[in-house]
């Protein structure tokens, strides 16, 4: 976990950083208490988490979080604010904002807060790289729930039948399939839901132009949570010589 805490009052700044160094013994944590420190610490890569007061008495919070994501624009931002409105906190949210605690209160709860916005920081994480993965994947993948519409498509998918990614996302799987395949293809679905991964099947899809193309697909059930499949991978290739 890599940290930043921006505080002028050496007397907060050393009770947050406290926290902090014990709640996360093995994260980097830097502290700027003025407008130099400051910009030396945005020189880094990166940084999932900052803590900033509102009131600095060389710039304030609003500042800060708009620096902050102007260069790490995925960080999560935590406003510490005593003297705040209505007006400054709606601001803030505008800007980015991932939660703002009051002080002096806020010193109780900025453990919680930064293990919360750590947290949704690398959920982010993982799902670009996910997406990166799924987009590098040569072949055709479709994620399909479970009434049988499209809720995910590479750019596989559109190379391999000619359509755009918007022209399938919230469309039945079906319309990537010839009509006399199609009852097939619903059997197979619905087996999948039930668990069943299916072999690999030699078939035809249908391209945008109305032509067909020989594939070779397969079925991926996924669990979601509790173990309950509601959604399925559709993965399909150009059938190949070797695969005949």
């Amino acid at each position: 976990m890599d940290l930043m805490l921006v505080e002028d009052n050496p007397t907060d700044r050393k009770v947050i950083e406290t926290r902090l160094r014990r709640a996360f013994p093995h994260a980097r944590i830097s502290a700027a208490d003025d407008l130099l420190q400051l910009r030396e610490n945005l020189k880094r890569d990166d940084c999932d988490v900052v803590v900033t007061d509102y009131w600095l008495g060389w710039s304030d919070g609003l500042s800060v979080l708009q620096q902050v994501k102007e260069r790490w624009p995925r960080a999560r931002v935590i406003l510490l604010t005593g003297n705040g409105g209505e007006e400054v906190v709606a601001e803030a949210f505008k800007l980015g904002l991932f939660r703002y605690l009051l002080k002096p209160d806020g010193f109780s709860e900025v453990v919680e807060a930064v293990k919360t916005a750590y947290e949704s920081r690398r959920r982010e994480d993982e799902q670009l790289l996910m997406e990166t993965i799924v987009n590098a994947i040569p072949d055709s993948l479709q994620c399909v729930d479970a009434q049988g519409i499209v809720t995910v498509s590479n750019p596989s998918t559109q190379r391999l039948y000619g359509y755009l990614e918007n022209q399938i996302i919230g469309r039945s799987f079906e319309m990537l399939i010839p009509e006399e395949k199609r009852e097939e293809s619903r059997r197979m679905h619905q087996q999948a839901l039930l668990g069943q991964t299916s072999p690999r099947l030699n078939t035809l899809g249908l391209r945008s132009d109305g032509t067909q193309v020989a594939v070779v697909v397969t079925l991926i059930p996924i669990r979601g949570e509790g173990g309950k499949i509601s959604r399925v991978v559709h993965v399909a290739s150009p059938l190949s010589e070797i695969d005949t």
